[in-house]
């Protein structure tokens, strides 16, 4: 269905004010993923740029590293809207594991299966 690091756009219901959302395929396997966000508000994050490798991008943001789970319905109705709208730029993995692992809401087996993936 998706590939690691492939970026969707979906509709957040869990946020306070529900809105779209972009989100990079964590784990296709287990249908995790990582938010998006435009500020770095919540830790751990790994810092996008946008130029040069992630013109899908409006601006610079951040990959908030805390498993978003959804399910393939969610996933399926996203890629027929919009489709796959770029890729996490993969020099970023070790950076990505390294906060992962710094992550307090991951249990230890999770993280190794996401860092494992990255890796």
């Amino acid at each position: 269905m998706l590939n690691l690091l492939e970026v969707i756009t979906i509709f957040d219901e869990t946020l306070r004010k529900p809105h779209p959302k972009m989100v990079a395929c964590i784990h296709p396997d287990e249908g995790w993923f990582y938010r998006i966000n435009s500020q770095p508000h919540l830790r751990p994050w790994v810092r996008l740029e946008r130029q040069p490798h992630h013109t899908f991008l409006d601006h610079d943001s951040h990959l908030h590293c805390e498993i978003l789970m959804l399910d393939d319905y969610i996933v399926e109705r996203s890629l027929r809207h919009a489709g796959v709208i770029g890729t996490i730029d993969p020099a970023l993995k070790p950076q990505i594991i390294k906060q992962t692992l710094q992550c307090r809401y991951i249990s230890l087996a999770d993280s190794q299966a996401i860092c494992e993936i990255l890796r």
